[in-house]
C-alpha cells in the first residue's frame, strides 16, 4: 500500500486542518498542526518535521509508527515569520529552516531521538531585488548537501552555499547569483546540473556544478506564461505562470505551473530542458512528488490532490485518481 502525508494551509491561509494521512482507500486520518506547508522525514529515524508557517514561526516533530505520526515530540521558536521550508542536514544532526517572510535562515540541534533541541544560529539575509515582491530577502527553500546547505531565495535572487559546523552554526561559503528578476524557488540537483524554478521570471534556470548559468527556458508555453509576474501580493498570479516545484526519473523533469495550472514535462537529452508537453491539473499546483511511476501534484486551491501515471515510453503523466484534500501544499510517499 502506498501511503502519502500531506501538509497544507490552516485558518485564514487556508482549509485545511493539519497533516492528512492517506492510504489506498483514501484519507485516514489527520494529525492537527497550524498551516503545515513543508514537512520532510528524519534521514534515519522515524521522525516527522513540519513548519507552522505563521508570523510567530515554529517547527514541530512527531515521531512515526508505521510511516504515520504517532507522538508529538514538541517544537521550536525559528526566530522568523512564516517558515515556509525546512530539512535536516546529512549528520541528522540539525534542523534547517528557511523563514520566507523573516528573510532568515534558523538552525536546531535535534535530540538523539529526533526531538527538537535548541536554536543554534539566526542568519538573516540582506540581498533583495528589484520586482515589487523583492523588497526585502525570501529564502524559500534549503537543501541539505555534503558538508552544508543550500539557500535559495527569492527575495535576492541568489543561491547561498553554507557550510554547517559541529556546533550547528552556518558559516556562508558562496553566493550564487540567479537573474535579476528571476525570484528562484526550488533547487533541484539532477546528474550534476542545478534546476531551479524562477517563481517571477516563470522560467527553469540550468547551473551547472560550478554555479555558472548555462542558461534557461520557460516553464510553460501556455497562454498565461508570459511576461513578469504580477506585482501584486504573492498567490496573486495576474494571469502569469509562478513555476513551483520541479521532480524527476533522470530522463525527465516535471515543473509545476501555478497560473496555466498545468504539468510540463521536460526531456533531459541536451544542454537544456526540452519541452515536449504539458498535462491540465487542478487549480495553483504548489507542489508534485514523483514515486516510481506515480507523480502526485498537490492542487491548492482545488483542494486535490492527483495521482498520475507516468508512461515509460513517453514520460508524459495521466491522471489515475484524485483524493479531496482541503488546500494541500505538500506532498510525502
Amino acid at each position: 500500500m502506498t501511503r502519502l502525508l500531506i501538509g497544507g494551509y490552516t485558518g485564514d491561509k487556508g482549509a485545511g486542518s493539519g497533516i492528512a494521512v492517506v492510504g489506498d482507500d483514501g484519507v485516514a486520518s489527520m494529525v492537527p498542526a497550524q498551516s503545515p506547508s513543508w514537512i520532510a522525514r528524519h534521514p534515519r529515524l522515524p521522525v516527522l518535521y513540519a513548519v507552522a508557517e505563521v508570523a510567530d514561526g515554529r517547527v514541530r516533530a512527531w515521531s512515526l509508527a508505521d510511516g504515520v505520526p504517532a507522538a508529538y515530540l514538541g517544537s521550536g521558536e525559528t526566530g522568523g515569520a512564516e517558515p515556509a521550508h525546512l530539512a535536516v542536514d546529512g549528520s541528522g544532526r540539525f534542523l534547517i529552516t528557511a523563514n520566507y517572510s523573516g528573510g532568515s535562515i534558523s538552525v536546531h540541534r535535534l535530540d538523539d531521538d529526533g526531538s527538537i533541541g535548541p536554536r543554534t544560529d539566526l542568519v538573516r539575509h540582506i540581498r533583495h531585488g528589484d520586482h515589487p515582491r523583492q523588497r526585502q530577502a525570501h529564502p524559500h527553500m534549503v537543501l541539505a548537501i555534503d558538508g552544508g546547505v543550500l539557500v535559495i531565495d527569492l527575495g535576492g535572487d541568489a543561491i547561498y552555499r553554507y557550510g554547517l559546523g559541529k556546533d550547528g552554526r552556518l558559516e556562508l561559503e558562496r553566493v550564487i547569483a540567479a537573474p535579476a528578476g528571476s525570484g528562484p524557488r526550488h533547487l533541484l540537483p539532477v546528474d550534476g546540473r542545478y534546476y531551479v524554478t524562477a517563481e517571477l521570471s516563470g522560467q527553469v534556470l540550468v547551473f551547472g556544478q560550478d554555479g555558472q548559468l548555462a542558461g534557461a527556458v520557460p516553464a510553460s508555453t501556455g497562454p498565461a506564461s508570459t511576461g513578469p509576474a504580477s506585482t501584486g501580493p504573492a498567490g496573486n498570479s495576474g494571469g502569469h505562470n509562478q513555476p513551483s516545484e520541479l521532480a524527476s526519473n533522470g530522463r525527465y523533469l516535471y515543473v509545476a505551473n501555478r497560473g496555466p495550472n498545468t504539468v510540463a514535462v521536460f526531456a533531459l537529452d541536451g544542454e537544456l530542458p526540452r519541452h515536449v508537453t504539458e498535462v491540465p491539473v487542478g487549480d495553483w499546483p504548489r507542489h508534485i512528488a514523483l514515486d516510481n511511476d506515480l507523480l502526485y501534484v498537490a492542487n491548492e486551491r482545488s483542494h486535490q490532490v492527483m495521482a498520475m501515471r507516468i508512461d515509460p515510453a513517453t514520460g508524459i503523466p495521466e491522471i489515475e485518481r484524485t483524493i479531496d484534500i482541503p488546500s494541500p501544499t505538500v506532498i510525502l510517499p
